[in-house]
Order: structure tokens, then C-alpha cells, then sequence
């Protein structure tokens, strides 16, 4: 068994082997898989065009498909968009003439009985008196006038005369309210005294449950008031009836007897009453209405959200939804104009048209969805587009079978010009061949290529082989120069490592600083951005009594801004032995640095001197971070205050200083630009804000644990980004001596 396995085996070898020498290696296989490409790629071109022919003739009968469909499309909605516009404008004219009818027949009913009332208050002793009840429970239901009071009504016998000969008008008011279909809801008149006559069915509504009179009074309603303050015809905003709580709104009309208010007719129509004459008019099966005030408000909607959507106390201005299309065409239809526009609605596409209702200075609108408009033309075009889907399915059969056909006619052909793809490889591998063996040669010590008769071919061989010869020769040299530039690297990246170690021995690294003195804790720290940097910070005492802070920045970095930054540090700490105010020192190692500074360098600092026995201080700023302090108790927080120009900027200028005091538990916290612009890989500063945050996370700490916390957050906040700039803090917390403890 194993022995046919093994001579199975070596079959299927030496078949792979014969497989592989069709398909030589090396350039003599590129060459002829290059011939064999070409060749092949002349037939596939051919296959290519043949089958862009059928895809461009299946291409333009699609687009002609398309097309037609398209135009019946356009056609179509451009046609129904017209008859739309006429009909749909045509409907909210119907309907806000049939809405308005109702509206005037309230109106009308109102202007008939304020004639009655002002001819009976102008001559009464023509009209006889009927008697007049209060409300009664059992007159619930049925329409009845009673009378009505408010709470310091005040009625005289002459008064009651009076009101008994308007009681002559209950019958009339009746009518009116039934000939209304019961459109009306009550009518009334109400007289300056506090008395009302109301007709109405909602007797039993004004009975409370001890079965008290409820008292009444018109004065306090919006349609009394807007009435009197407009002198003349009035209809109110959507409100709730004060005897039955239903909305409503209402028309009013002021009497006026020799130039005196006398009276107040008022007759109102239940909103649901207005709403359902409204719904009643559609156009189409979802299109409906909405009836908008003369001030904007949903009067009624059919919808319960969205900008359409109307609120529980009808008082939700439609201008207000946010919908920039809805408002103009709302501020249009109520300038009382008509018209039809589109608009969406709630993310929805409609069309809208409006028609003013000119007896209440309100407009209907009247809405229908583009999709629903659209859906008998979209129905018709997906018809078509399956009938065209069939024939195209027959076509793509077709036009498949000529591709198969097509493949493997190019299939042979390739096949056939793989033999002479063979022989030309053969003729352009030999100089080839020579230059990869003399290249396996080189080795370390023999390392060049040197220019061979067999490479002189007169083509890209030949380019190839001088190439070759011209790089092995600058390798050489190239090989030489990094070398000396290595060496030359290591000298000075040693002598910036002694830089580094001289500038960190310049700055106070012993901690506690003063073991000596218990009035205070310090701590300071600086990390360079590059070996050597341009931030430094200093402490020392002028005397045994005043202890001097510093710290400072100078613009750039590297080995020229450490320089700079000795030079100052010297500057300021010599001028503060000699007993100057902050102020002075600035001003003195201003006038020296300027002198000669053909480099432009400038130092912002910060310097401090602070009398130990009392915690009194004196500051000056030269441009540079507002210093952060925390008082005894509280929290950290900047100290924000105007700043001196930065040093060496300009010379001649004067620094303003500024006194402190330092109680016990107090901590005050100085830094430079590199905490705040520390920046992560996003581009993000660290700020001010993330540093006060980081400093009260340790709000009372000592500065030795204080500073390398805020460190932390730092590096936290960078992550992987590098570091920008210097980064420099240095941090004192008082004590006090023992007399203020």
C-alpha cells in the first residue's frame, strides 16, 4: 500500500514539475508572461468592445425606459399639481366661507340683540317687565334666561325695574339659539352694576354643592374686557366658559348710553362645535384642516404632535414650531391674502392651501400629503417598470450566452500564442542572468560591481549595469561619511548630557529646602522638552527674613535658550542680594538683558518676596501665568490680575508690582506655559481649568505631594503625544510662625 502511494506520488511530482517548466522563473518568466499578457490582452480587448456593443445597446434601451418614464412622471405630478393647486385653493375657500357663515351668523345674532338692549336702556318705559329667576338646578338641560350676580353686585329697585324690562328679550335670545342649529351656546347681557341675564341650558352648572347661587362676574372675562378697551365689535381668544368650563370663544359688543358703557352683549359658540363644522370638510382621504387666530394660535388641529399639533389651553402660537417654511406662509395667510404653496410638515412633504375668514380676521388652511397625491402616478410607474423588467430579463439571458461564447473563444486563443510568448522570453535573459550572479558575490569586504562587455546591450540592460557600477562606487563613500557623522553625533549628545546634568545642578534640588525653617513647605520641579531647556525656577533668602520665589520662562528652547535662561537666573538672583523690590529687580535685569540681545530672546517671569515673620508679600509679573493661590478652608483658584511686558522685550519700560499676605494654611502654586499648553494627540490643551481641577484633587496637600500629582494629570491628559514644551511648577504652602498659631 505504501509503495502505490509513493509511486502515485512521484507521478503527481514530476506531472508538476513538466507544469512548471511551461511557466519559466525569473526575468526569462516575466518576459514571457509579459509576451503572454499582451497577446492576451489584445483578445480580451476584442472580447471587451464586443460585449460594451451589447451593454451599450441594452444601455440605451434602459435609458429610453427611463426616460419615458421620467417624462410620464413629470407629466403626470406637473399636471396633478395644477389641478391640485386649483382644487385644493378652491376647497379652503368653500371652507372657510362655510366656517366664516357660521361665524357671522353668531355675529349677526349678537348685532340684533345689542340694537334690542341699547333701545331698551335708552327708552324702558316703552317695554313691560317679565319676571327673572336666578339659576335653578332643576332647569339643567333647557334653555332658560337667568340672572346673574357678582359677588358686590349692588341692585336697587330702579335696577331691578330695568333688568326686568331686558328679561322682555329672553324669548328672542332663545330663538336665536335654536335657529342656530344650537351653534350658539349662550347669549348674554351684562350691565356695569354686576348683573348678568344669561341664556343658556347650563342652569343646574351654577349651583355649587351646598346648593348656594354661584356668583358671576362678566367684568373679569376676556370678552367684557377686549369689548371696552376696543369700543366696538369683539371677538375674543379661545377661552374657558366660567359657568360650564367647556372652550369656547366668544363675541362682544359695548352699549354706550350718552356716551357711558351701560352695557356689555355677549354671545359664544362652543369651540368643539366650531371643530367638528371644520372636520367635516377633507379633500381626499387624509387631507384636513387647521383653523388659525388672528394672533397665531391653534384654534383647531387634527393633529396632537408636531408643528401642527394643538396644546389643552389653545394658546400655542403656530409661529413658534421651529418650521421656517410654516411660519412665513402662516405670517402670509394672515395678512388675509389667499393662497397655495408647499410645505413640509413633521419631516413630510405637503401642500397647503389657505383662505382668510374675514368676519374674525382668522384663516383656514387646508393640508394634503405630496405622497398621497403621488400614489395613483407612482402605482402606474411601477407597472411599467415590471413590464420593462421582463423584457430586460429576456435581453440579459441573450447577452450572457454571447459572453460565454466570447470567453471561450478567447480562451483558445491565449492558449495558442503561449508557445511563441515562450521562445521570445528565451532571447533577453542571459545579460540578466550574469548581472544577479556578480551581485549574490559582493560580500562586505569586496563591495562594488565593476561594468562587463556581456552588458552592453545597447538597451535598459546596459542603463541597468552602469547604474549599478555608479551606486556600488557612491555606496563607498557614503559608507565613509556616516561614519564620521556618527562619531560626530555621539560627541554631542555627550556633551548635551553634561548640559543636562549642569543646568539640573543650577537649580535648588534639595528638599525641604530650608530644614531650618518651620514657617513654611516648598517644593519646585522642571522637566525639559529637549536635553536642555529654557524654564527655570529659583529660591533663596535675601535675608534671614525675606525669602525670595521665582520662576520663569524664556522664549524657545534647547541649548541657546538655557544659556539665555543662566544669564537671567544670575541677573535676577544678584539684584535681589542687594535688597531690591521685585519691581526693581525686573527693571534692572530688563535694561541688562536688552543690552546686546541681537537674538531677540524675552524671559516672562514671575518673582515673589515674601517677609517670613508676617506672610506679607510683594509680586511682580512680566508676562507671564497668573499664579494660582488657595486660601485656608477653600479651593484653589487664579489670581487674575494685569501683567507687566515679558523681559528683554522692549527696554526702558517700568513693572508694576503688587502686595500679598500669606495666613496660615494658605498655598500658592506658580508655573509656567507648559502646563496649561501641554496638548494631546487630538490637538487638545490641557488649560488652566484641568490644572485647577488636578490642583483641588489635592486641595490641602503639601507641595511635594501637590506638584507631582498635577504632573500626573499632565501626563495622563498627553498620553503618547510628545512633549511640546518645558514643563516647570513650583509650590509653597505657609505654616506661620508659632505667634500665629
Amino acid at each position: 500500500m505504501k509503495q502505490a502511494v509513493s509511486c502515485m506520488s512521484g507521478r503527481m511530482e514530476k506531472r508538476i514539475s513538466k507544469f512548471k517548466k511551461l511557466f519559466p522563473e525569473g526575468l526569462r518568466g516575466k518576459i514571457f508572461r509579459l509576451c503572454l499578457i499582451v497577446i492576451a490582452n489584445a483578445m480580451v480587448l476584442f472580447v471587451v468592445l464586443d460585449m460594451m456593443q451589447l451593454q451599450l445597446l441594452w444601455k440605451t434601451a434602459q435609458d429610453n425606459s427611463d426616460s419615458q418614464a421620467k417624462m410620464i412622471k413629470e407629466q403626470s405630478l406637473d399636471s396633478l399639481e395644477k389641478s391640485t393647486e386649483v382644487n385644493l385653493t378652491q376647497t379652503a375657500i368653500q371652507a372657510a366661507d362655510n366656517t366664516d357663515w357660521e361665524l357671522n351668523v353668531l355675529r349677526h345674532d349678537a348685532v340684533i340683540l345689542a340694537d334690542q338692549t341699547e333701545k331698551i336702556l335708552r327708552e324702558p318705559w316703552k317695554y313691560s317687565e317679565y319676571d327673572v329667576d336666578p339659576p335653578k338646578k332643576e332647569n339643567g338641560g333647557k334653555y332658560t334666561l337667568q340672572l346673574l350676580r357678582s359677588e358686590d353686585a349692588d341692585i336697587s329697585d330702579e335696577d331691578m325695574a330695568l333688568i326686568r324690562k331686558l328679561a322682555s328679550l329672553g324669548p328672542m335670545m332663545e330663538e336665536m339659539i335654536a335657529d342656530n342649529d344650537y351653534h350658539t351656546q349662550d347669549m348674554g347681557i351684562s350691565l356695569t352694576n354686576g348683573i348678568t341675564l344669561l341664556m343658556d341650558d347650563c342652569s343646574d352648572q351654577k349651583i355649587d354643592g351646598s346648593g348656594n347661587e354661584v356668583y358671576f362676574d362678566a367684568t373679569t372675562r376676556p370678552c367684557w374686557k377686549g369689548a371696552v378697551e376696543a369700543k366696538k365689535i369683539y371677538f375674543s381668544p379661545v377661552n374657558f366658559s366660567a359657568t360650564n368650563k367647556t372652550a369656547e370663544f366668544e363675541i362682544g359688543i359695548p352699549i354706550y348710553i350718552d356716551g357711558e358703557l351701560a352695557a356689555v352683549v355677549e354671545t359664544a359658540m362652543e369651540l368643539d362645535t366650531l371643530q367638528e363644522i371644520v372636520s367635516k370638510v377633507t379633500y381626499g382621504e387624509n387631507g384636513f384642516s387647521v383653523i388659525v387666530s388672528g394672533d397665531g394660535k391653534v384654534i383647531y388641529s387634527p393633529r396632537k404632535e408636531g408643528d401642527l399639533k394643538m396644546d389643552g389651553v389653545y394658546s400655542r402660537d403656530i409661529r413658534d414650531s421651529g418650521n421656517t417654511e410654516l411660519t412665513m406662509i402662516v405670517g402670509t395667510a394672515l395678512k388675509g391674502e389667499t393662497g397655495y404653496k408647499p410645505v413640509r410638515i413633521d419631516g413630510e412633504e405637503y401642500y397647503v392651501a389657505y383662505a382668510p375668514m374675514n368676519t374674525v380676521n382668522w384663516t383656514e388652511m387646508m393640508f394634503i400629503s405630496k405622497k398621497e397625491l403621488e400614489a395613483p402616478t407612482n402605482a402606474l410607474l411601477s407597472r411599467m417598470d415590471d413590464a420593462t423588467q421582463t423584457a430586460f430579463s429576456h435581453y440579459r439571458k441573450s447577452y450572457f450566452l454571447i459572453l460565454l461564447m466570447s470567453s471561450l473563444l478567447m480562451i483558445l486563443l491565449v492558449w495558442a500564442t503561449a508557445v511563441l510568448a515562450r521562445m521570445m522570453s528565451r532571447r533577453h535573459t542571459g545579460p540578466i542572468n550574469h548581472m544577479i550572479a556578480a551581485l549574490g558575490n559582493m560580500t562586505k569586504e569586496r563591495f562594488f560591481f565593476e561594468m562587463e562587455d556581456t552588458y552592453r546591450t545597447g538597451d535598459e540592460i546596459e542603463v541597468l549595469a552602469e547604474t549599478f557600477d555608479e551606486l556600488s562606487a557612491r555606496t563607498l563613500r557614503y559608507i565613509d561619511e556616516i561614519t564620521e557623522i556618527t562619531a560626530e553625533k555621539e560627541r554631542i549628545g555627550a556633551e548635551l548630557d553634561v548640559a543636562t546634568r549642569i543646568q539640573a545642578d543650577m537649580l535648588p534640588a534639595d528638599f525641604p529646602a530650608f530644614p531650618d525653617l518651620d514657617e513654611f513647605e516648598l517644593f519646585a520641579s522642571m522637566t525639559p522638552a529637549k536635553e536642555v531647556g529654557g524654564d527655570f525656577y529659583d529660591f533663596f533668602l535675601v535675608d534671614d527674613d525675606h525669602l525670595a520665589l521665582v520662576i520663569a520662562d524664556v522664549s524657545g528652547k534647547g541649548v541657546p535658550a538655557a544659556l539665555f535662561m543662566v544669564i537671567a537666573k544670575t541677573l535676577i538672583k544678584n539684584a535681589a542680594q542687594l535688597g531690591k523690590t521685585p519691581s526693581e529687580i525686573f527693571s534692572y535685569v530688563n535694561e541688562q538683558l536688552c543690552d546686546g540681545n541681537k537674538e531677540e530672546f524675552f524671559v516672562t517671569a514671575w518673582m515673589g518676596i515674601i517677609e517670613i515673620s508676617t506672610g506679607k508679600g510683594t509680586a511682580a509679573n512680566a508676562g507671564h501665568e497668573h499664579p494660582a493661590i488657595r486660601r485656608n478652608g477653600g479651593e484653589w483658584e487664579l489670581a487674575i490680575y494685569k501683567h507687566s511686558p515679558a523681559l528683554a522685550a522692549m527696554d526702558g519700560i517700568s513693572f508694576k508690582e503688587h502686595e500679598f499676605l500669606l495666613n496660615p494654611g494658605d498655598s500658592l502654586f506658580v508655573y509656567t506655559d507648559g502646563v496649561p499648553e501641554a496638548t494631546n494627540k487630538n490637538g487638545e490643551l490641557f488649560g488652566t481649568d484641568r490644572m485647577v481641577q488636578a490642583l483641588n484633587e489635592k486641595e490641602d496637600a503639601a507641595p511635594d505631594e501637590l506638584l507631582p500629582h498635577v504632573k500626573k494629570r499632565v501626563d495622563d491628559f498627553v498620553g503618547d503625544a510628545p512633549q511640546f514644551d518645558d514643563l516647570t511648577m513650583l509650590g509653597i504652602k505657609w505654616l506661620g510662625t508659632d505667634s500665629d498659631c
